[in-house]
């Protein structure tokens, strides 16, 4: 059994998808070679909205996380909304999809947004955990939503092709045994890759009534090979760092639940963990990268089709803009 720094425990999951959409439609659409966005993106089927919203996709998420653990959202006391995309500036992610939510005009519990993009799920879990310390807080609500499909242009096959919508969510409830629980979380920002993934339109900087729009400043631009450098050469010691004191290795963890960044991110990570695949939950051929949400997708792929059992650990792994690594470890119970 691992130390568990702060112990809480996972009750619940669910999630949500819009419409799928196969990659033989976008391929015709667009004039892709046939077979090029699975070779070159690992994608097969991503889902994209049609008029749903992000609060939309979140809210049903959360439901069904809050069914699945069988409680309702007034036995919640903090939801924390978590994502890289939002439907408005004001007010927060957290206040529209609350507002969507059965029973949301009766809440009563603290609701607030995080964003540190593909991170933002890991984020949010840490704060959750923090907040679960606290003998006044039971259950938190962790709610990951992302509506990529807006914000891609079919001038970059790579992100026309890798990317989805997609929402997930995890009931989080305080736990009196230490057996269960966070282990340990990171994160680290190295500001070398701060122009590799960016949309530059759309905020103060480049506001929208002094520039036009134009799909280089209001489409999302990511250099995947600069993203891929950065990986590799900062994971080998961001991992090293992050076990060194936690008793144990990445391959001696149960299950790693990673971003769903791309198929080269993802196959990266049994060269450098020296984990079997079968251990590396793997959704991107059906899903896609749907951002923050991918973890939590990833981790209702492992509920509900293996389940985690008491003292399995979970490494939730990824990167994003910025750039960052984060990982969190937990161990179940």
């Amino acid at each position: 059994m691992l130390n568990v720094t702060k112990p809480c425990r996972i009750i619940g999951t669910g999630m949500h998808v819009p419409t799928a959409v196969a990659s033989d439609t976008i391929e015709a659409k667009h004039g892709l070679p046939v077979g090029w966005s699975l070779e070159h993106s690992g994608v097969d089927t991503r889902h994209w909205i049609t008029t749903e919203t992000v609060a939309e996709l979140g809210s049903r998420a959360a439901q069904n996380a809050l069914d699945d653990a069988g409680v309702s959202l007034t036995d919640v006391d903090v939801m924390i909304t978590a994502g890289g995309t939002s439907d408005q500036h004001i007010p927060s992610q957290a206040a529209l999809t609350l507002a969507l939510m059965k029973g949301g005009d009766q809440a009563r519990c603290q609701a607030f947004h995080v964003d540190t993009t593909c991170l933002s799920f890991i984020t949010a879990f840490r704060l959750a955990s923090d907040m679960l310390q606290d003998g006044e807080i039971r259950r938190v609500l962790v709610v990951a939503s992302e509506v990529a499909s807006v914000g891609i242009g079919p001038a970059n096959w790579e992100t026309m092709t890798l990317f989805g919508d997609g929402a997930a969510a995890v009931v989080l409830e305080a736990s009196a045994s230490e057996k269960a629980g966070v282990v340990k979380h990171s994160h680290r920002l190295y500001t070398e890759g701060v122009r590799a993934a960016e949309i530059p339109g759309g905020c103060v900087a480049k506001w929208v009534e002094d520039y036009a729009f134009a799909p280089e400043l209001h489409h999302f631009q990511m250099d995947g090979r600069e993203l891929l450098r950065l990986t590799l050469k900062h994971l080998p010691s961001f991992i090293s760092n992050f076990f060194e004191d936690t008793g144990t290795l990445w391959n001696e963890v149960s299950w790693t639940v990673p971003h769903q960044a791309s198929k080269t991110g993802l196959g990266v990570i049994p060269k450098i963990a020296k984990v079997k695949p079968d251990q590396v939950i793997n959704i991107l051929e059906t899903y896609g990268n749907c951002i923050s949400a991918s973890i939590p997708m990833a981790l209702h792929h492992l509920m509900t089709t293996r389940g985690l059992q008491q003292g399995e650990s979970v490494l939730f792994i990824g990167t994003s803009a910025g750039y960052s690594i984060g990982a969190l470890l937990y161990q179940h119970g």
